[in-house]
């Protein structure tokens, strides 16, 4: 008696494949549910701690903190709310130098940008039409100011900042004024 090795068959092997692609059909909208958002809520992350940087520089350091963002970019910024921080006092702003302050710490003057694939946006629009509201006129690429921060942790009047991946559905952050409260809208 010989052994002899039995193959598979051409049809067992494409029964194996489509039993496989309909799985992974059905496995990847729950996968990509999970981890489809993780870079838009890190970027949320990011930007929650900037902005409490900020309110509790305002608090410290007893003067108003400005968090600006750049429309159409993931660019952010953190200063004084003070002319010696900001060149003008319109939605276009450049950083300048700032004099030292031999009072107390220095001030906090920070840039950074988010991800490449994450930029602010208009909550309305999904980043596909200009701001609504305080910052209609802002163009692609002009800083807006978002939000600023009072010494009592208080801001001057609620916010939202919104933040998109790519052409998805934006998140929003909403700054309450009373309390500088900052919380993630739903999408």
């Amino acid at each position: 008696m010989r052994n002899q090795r039995r193959g598979y068959t051409l049809f067992e092997l494409v029964v194996v494949c489509g039993i496989l692609t309909v799985i992974l059909a059905v496995i990847m909208p729950t996968v990509h549910a999970l981890w489809g958002g993780a870079p838009l809520n890190a970027a949320a992350d990011s930007i929650k701690a900037r902005m409490a940087q900020a309110r509790a520089r305002a608090m410290a350091e007893n003067r108003p903190y400005r968090f600006d963002a750049m429309e159409n970019t993931g660019t952010m910024r953190v200063a004084p709310d003070s002319a010696e921080f900001w060149e003008d006092g319109g939605t276009e702003h450049t950083m300048t130098t700032s004099s030292d302050n031999p009072s107390g710490p220095a001030p906090l003057v920070l840039e950074e940008k988010l991800p490449k694939e994450i930029r602010f946006c208009s909550a309305q629009s999904g980043g596909d039409a200009p701001a609504q509201g305080p910052n209609a006129n802002a163009t692609s690429g002009a800083w807006i100011c978002c939000v600023v921060f009072m010494p009592d942790g208080t801001t001057r009047q609620d916010a939202e900042i919104a933040f998109t991946e790519g052409q998805g559905k934006p998140l929003v952050l909403r700054v309450q004024a009373a309390t500088g409260a900052i919380t993630t809208a739903p999408r």
